[in-house]
């Protein structure tokens, strides 16, 4: 159904921004300017946001800001050129994405064309708005849509891939919508402003660019699951037959299980980190690492009954693909790999039950994104792969 932006006739500079919620990355890409060339990453950077001891909104906004702020201006500083557009691409907990089949029928058959898709949409996120608002009233901001997608139409029953303009009695679209506050977006505008002046800003999900990327390079299997462990929280995207069908999230990610051994040893958050490099990379005595092995061993229960107890909310149960494409920060990955592969509650609910959990670390994308000079950064190059390639489909 057309690109969502065209690309232009010559190459652009951007600037992109990976806004999540344990640590800032930002880029300044050169954009392609034809489908078969691919994005360069000219320079990256990344800093991590502050951790509290005990969790503030307020403050947690404020440390994400200010890494922000810090994150912009190291990038501006690396002269890499000034971009021509900024674009965010937030993860949780800074934006709420919903999954939505829009469904349509009469008697007689009716033509399914871009003004009656229009309209469907509208309604759709109109009602969408309105449950917002009743689910974060308290936020005191109303809430700016950034992205919607339809990522399926069928017609008849059967999917189409260029609908408009076709004859049907039963129309059936798969699509997401994602909001956030616009107090949250007006100040992440005000930050970049005071480094990138009158640029416009762009903003998108971290799971629907993860979704683009994932199914612009693996063909096979079109059923599997998206999994972003990088901050305070964990994103969940469930892939079924080459459609993102649900959006979930839950309040347990890598800084979780950082505060917890921080909490049940009594220990300073940098002294948490550097214990369990010492455990993961098999250099504490036997003594210790007994001794430690019960935590983890709760940390790894408590993680896997939070995981079942997200998908739970699911509006049926069903058995979960079995592949996992894996976002996650190279000091926790591996740790959280064997989680996925040994949790009992987690194997019970995927098919086979035998998780075949796929690492995005960054090289495997180097087909589809050159770096120039830096890190393989996967989170940065999966958002300049979504964005030279997305397409509403």
């Amino acid at each position: 159904m057309g690109f969502l932006f065209g690309l232009h006739k010559k190459e652009r500079t951007v600037a992109i921004f990976d806004i999540g919620s344990g640590s800032i990355g930002g880029a300044v890409v050169r954009l392609p300017s034809s489908e078969n060339s691919i994005p360069v990453i000219l320079k990256s950077v990344r800093h991590e946001i502050k951790t509290e001891k005990d969790f503030n909104f307020s403050i947690f906004m404020k440390n994400m800001l200010s890494a922000l702020y810090q994150t912009a201006d190291d990038l501006y500083q690396q002269k890499a050129g000034v971009p021509d557009e900024i674009f965010c691409v937030l993860a949780s907990p800074w934006y709420l994405s919903e999954t939505r089949v829009v469904k349509m029928s009469d008697t007689k058959s009716f033509i399914f064309n871009k003004r009656l898709a229009d309209e469907l949409i509208q309604k759709e996120i109109s009602g969408f708005k309105d449950m917002y608002k009743n689910k974060y009233g308290s936020l005191d901001s109303i809430p700016e849509l950034i992205e919607q997608h339809i990522m399926s139409v069928s017609l008849n029953g059967y999917a189409v891939n260029d609908p408009f303009g076709r004859k049907c009695k039963l129309l059936e679209m798969d699509m997401i919508i994602s909001l956030v506050p616009k107090l949250c977006l007006d100040e992440i505008r005000k930050i970049l402003s005071k480094i990138y002046h009158h640029k416009n800003v762009s903003f998108s999900s971290f799971t629907v660019d993860t979704y683009f990327a994932v199914r612009d390079k693996y063909v096979t299997p079109d059923s599997y699951l998206l999994l972003d462990i990088s901050g305070e929280i964990t994103d969940v995207g469930i892939v079924t037959k080459g459609v993102l069908k649900s959006v979930l999230s839950f309040p347990f990610g890598k800084k979780t299980f950082f505060k917890y051994m921080c909490t049940k040893l009594e220990i300073e958050l940098r002294d948490a980190k550097e214990l369990f490099k010492l455990y993961s990379t098999n250099n504490l005595s036997s003594a210790f690492k007994q001794k430690v092995e019960p935590l983890f061993k709760s940390i790894e229960n408590s993680w896997g009954e939070a995981f079942s107890k997200c998908l739970s909310t699911l509006p049926r149960i069903l058995i979960l693909p079995n592949t996992i494409f894996l976002t996650a920060d190279n000091d926790i990955r591996n740790w959280f790999v064997n989680v996925l592969q040994d949790e009992e509650n987690i194997q019970s609910m995927v098919s086979g039950h035998k998780c075949i959990v796929v690492n995005l670390d960054g090289p495997e994308f180097l087909n589809q994104c050159d770096i120039k000079n830096g890190d393989c950064d996967p989170f940065l190059m999966i958002e300049a792969i979504a964005l030279t390639r997305k397409k509403i489909k």
